[in-house]
């Protein structure tokens, strides 16, 4: 499963995140592992304003579940964080696609689909695997 950290603190680095997971389970037995983490930054190509959000893979679903019920709408570098599932769009699970996609967009004042407009940048230098135990 992986997670989706919405609009994260700028400073922030793929083992704060790894950190802030560990931290929320608190070493219970049952508890799943954090396999990769990550920080994306997406850049706007017209007001060159920048986002920055987190990307987590969990091993499983239910410990993916338990970090986004202890974590959703909790301070992480100074600022709430707001914590989903990632979802893969693909053609059958668009919403766009369906019929009341069509009014939808003709009630729009402008488009809000951002993909030709946006640069996604994800900072791979820094991804942060679990360490290896001090002994």
């Amino acid at each position: 499963m992986i997670l989706f950290f919405k609009d994260i603190p700028v400073n922030s680095r793929p083992n704060e995140l790894y950190s802030l997971i560990a931290s929320a389970v608190g070493g219970e037995a049952d508890s799943g592992e954090v396999l990769k983490a990550e920080v994306m930054v997406i850049r706007d190509k017209r007001t060159n304003a920048l986002e920055y959000h987190g990307l987590t893979m969990i091993n499983s679903e239910q410990f993916g579940f338990k970090v986004i019920e202890r974590l959703n709408g909790k301070p992480f570098n100074g600022s709430e964080i707001q914590v989903r599932p990632y979802n893969f769009r693909d053609y059958l699970n668009d919403r766009r696609r369906s019929a009341n996609a069509q009014v939808a967009s003709e009630q729009r004042r402008q488009e809000r689909r951002r993909g030709d407009r946006i640069e996604i940048f994800i900072d791979l230098s820094n991804i942060f695997f679990a360490p290896d135990p001090v002994v």
